[in-house]
């Protein structure tokens, strides 16, 4: 049995048993506060591993340090045990007063997926909704899950509780090796060659980690997001992060930081995380001063292919915004994303979901508004 701290919240009352591909047996549900979460830490790994639709941003080594960029209040995760077993943890935060639970996604985790073993996602679903029904929340918030198990067990319970479907739509993947450059894209290539010996480098081949971290962080504060002060190095806690969760991930073969070197300098940089059978490419950074022979471009190109060769790996997620103007031009995979706002309780939608939901869409619509006013 897993040693959780003293939950902020009550724990949930003891489930009944449920029929699972497992096996049968007592299931119970912990709240662990996100400043209790070390204490999970080897039981979180042994779940991260086995966990039937994996997340790299639910590693522990990745979470763990991603609690310095987010506000404390209201975050957690949920673990839910089978017979004294872990079968899942659902990390999210609370909001509004207690009256929504958001599965837990940020600005550097573009994916809602809980870890939860195979088998087991429609008793760690039914064990979520009573926990939160003990502790009075009107609406569960289900942000960026794909189509398998877990979005299927979400999918039954819309079926019987009042639903409003957020957003849903397709970002590009890879599933098999991309298609060759263009001609045109080839022929930038050969001109960015003509201005240096130009070669890929990555860490997971041996290529210096710190340094390639460094690279990564200087690119990204040179350009445009340093500009706007969003670049990862602009604030302590972030580049913290950065650093923390790359090394980590890193050594155990879980994260790789692939370049563009011209001259042995990096032109380029992209982050690319693992966990099971996906990859997820994070970030990318590149020198503005070769924009013209769009080194993003190549690099994205060059990533997609070594990351969907790796072992074992059959999905790699770009992680992009739906229709982004390069990755979508060179990634022809698709993968749906859904975002749902279920009613805790089932029947008739109550008031207090009904607020729940008018405030969650009228604070998507500010979002939307600041967007469309910071590209002007």
């Amino acid at each position: 049995m897993i040693a959780v701290s003293t939950p902020l919240r009550a724990e949930a009352p003891p489930l009944q048993p449920a029929m699972s591909a497992a096996d049968i047996g007592a299931l119970s549900a912990s709240w662990v506060p996100a400043e209790g979460w070390e204490t999970l830490r080897s039981d979180w790994e042994e779940l991260a591993a086995a966990a039937a639709e994996p997340n790299a941003f639910l590693a522990p080594a990745f979470a763990l340090a991603a609690r310095g960029i987010a506000p404390a209040a209201g975050l957690g995760a949920l673990l839910v045990c089978r017979d004294g077993q872990p079968v899942g943890l659902v990390a999210g935060r609370f909001g509004l007063a207690g009256a929504v639970f958001a599965l837990w996604t940020h600005h550097y985790a573009p994916y809602g997926m809980p870890l939860v073993r195979p088998g087991e996602a429609e008793a760690v679903v039914g064990a979520l909704l009573s926990f939160l029904a003990n502790e009075g929340v009107a609406a569960l918030e289900a942000p960026l899950v794909p189509d398998g198990p877990f979005a299927t067990a979400l999918g039954a319970l819309a079926a019987t509780h009042p639903t409003f479907v957020l957003d849903s739509h397709r970002r590009a993947v890879l599933t098999e090796a991309p298609p060759p450059l263009s001609k045109e894209q080839r022929r930038l290539a050969r001109r960015l060659g003509e201005r240096g010996a130009l070669r890929f480098a990555s860490t997971a081949t041996g290529h210096d980690l710190a340094g390639a971290v460094g690279a990564f962080l200087a690119l990204e504060a040179e350009g445009w997001k340093g500009r706007r002060g969003t670049a990862l190095a602009m604030t302590p806690a972030t580049r913290a992060f950065f650093e923390a969760a790359v090394t980590d991930l890193a050594t155990r073969g879980a994260a790789r930081i692939d370049m563009l070197l011209l001259d042995g300098r990096p032109i380029a940089a992209g982050l690319v995380l693992s966990a099971g059978s996906r990859a997820w490419y994070l970030k990318t950074a590149y020198d503005e001063a070769f924009a013209r022979f769009s080194p993003g471009l190549l690099l994205s190109h060059a990533i997609g292919a070594a990351a969907i060769a790796a072992k074992g790996v059959r999905l790699v997620d770009s992680c992009a915004i739906p229709d982004h103007p390069m990755i979508d031009r060179i990634w022809p995979g698709r993968m749906a994303l859904t975002t749902r706002f279920i009613a805790v309780d089932a029947g008739a939608a109550g008031w207090r979901w009904r607020a729940a939901l008018a405030w969650r869409r009228g604070l998507i619509g500010a979002k939307a508004l600041a967007k469309r006013l910071l590209r002007r």
